[in-house]
C-alpha cells in the first residue's frame, strides 16, 4: 500500500516539474488597427471667416515601428464673404512615428493625399439662392500629431495638418480665394485598437 501511495505523489510532481522545463517565452500578438473620431478646427487661408467646426472618422492600421497608413472621412463647413461651404475630405495618409509602438507617448509626422467634395451655397442680386455648384478635387497634405496612450487599446490624439487645395468656386460669389483653400486643419480624438 504505501508503495502504491508513493508513485501517486511522485507523477503529479514529474508534471509539474516538466512543465516549467518545456516553458517557452510567450508573446502575446497584439491588433495595430484602431478607429477613430475627431473633432476639430478648420482654417482657410486668406479669408476672414473666423475658422469653421470639422468632425471626422479615422481608421488604420501600424505596420511596425514606425509605419501606420491611415484614411480618414471629415466633414467641416465654413462661412465667408456670404458663402456657405460644406466639404467632405477622404484623406489617406502615411504616418511616420518617432517612438517605438511601446512608448505611452508616440509623436508622428504624416503626409498623403485627399479627395475632397465642396459644395456652395451664396446670395446673388436676385436672393438667397440654393446653388448646385460643387468642386471634385483631389489635394494634399502635410502635418504631425502626437498620440498619448494612457491604456494599450486607448488613446488621445493631437493632430495638426496643412492642407494644399485648389478647387473650383463660384467666380460671381468667391472672388476673394480664387480657388485657392489652401488652410489648416487642427483635431482633438481618441483612437481604440481592435
Amino acid at each position: 500500500m504505501k508503495k502504491t501511495g508513493w508513485k501517486f505523489l511522485i507523477l503529479p510532481v514529474l508534471l509539474g516539474y516538466s512543465t516549467f522545463i518545456t516553458a517557452q517565452d510567450v508573446t502575446i500578438e497584439r491588433s495595430y488597427s484602431y478607429f477613430g473620431i475627431r473633432a476639430g478646427y478648420m482654417e482657410i487661408d486668406n479669408l476672414e471667416d473666423g475658422g469653421s467646426a470639422n468632425i471626422g472618422f479615422t481608421s488604420g492600421y501600424r505596420f511596425d515601428d514606425p509605419f501606420a497608413i491611415e484614411f480618414s472621412l471629415d466633414y467641416h463647413t465654413s462661412e465667408f464673404s456670404e458663402v456657405n461651404r460644406s466639404t467632405y475630405a477622404i484623406q489617406a495618409s502615411l504616418l511616420v512615428y518617432l517612438a517605438p509602438i511601446t512608448a505611452r507617448v508616440q509623436p508622428y509626422v504624416l503626409g498623403g493625399g485627399g479627395y475632397y467634395l465642396s459644395g456652395y451655397d451664396y446670395w446673388t442680386d436676385g436672393g438667397y439662392r440654393r446653388t448646385d455648384f460643387t468642386s471634385h478635387k483631389f489635394g494634399s497634405h502635410l502635418g504631425g500629431g502626437i498620440d498619448f496612450w494612457p491604456t494599450p487599446d486607448v488613446s488621445l490624439t493631437v493632430d495638426v495638418r496643412y492642407l494644399f487645395l485648389r478647387e473650383g468656386t463660384p467666380q460671381d460669389a468667391v472672388l476673394d480665394i480664387n480657388g485657392n483653400v489652401d488652410g489648416i486643419l487642427a483635431t482633438i480624438g481618441a483612437k481604440f485598437r481592435f
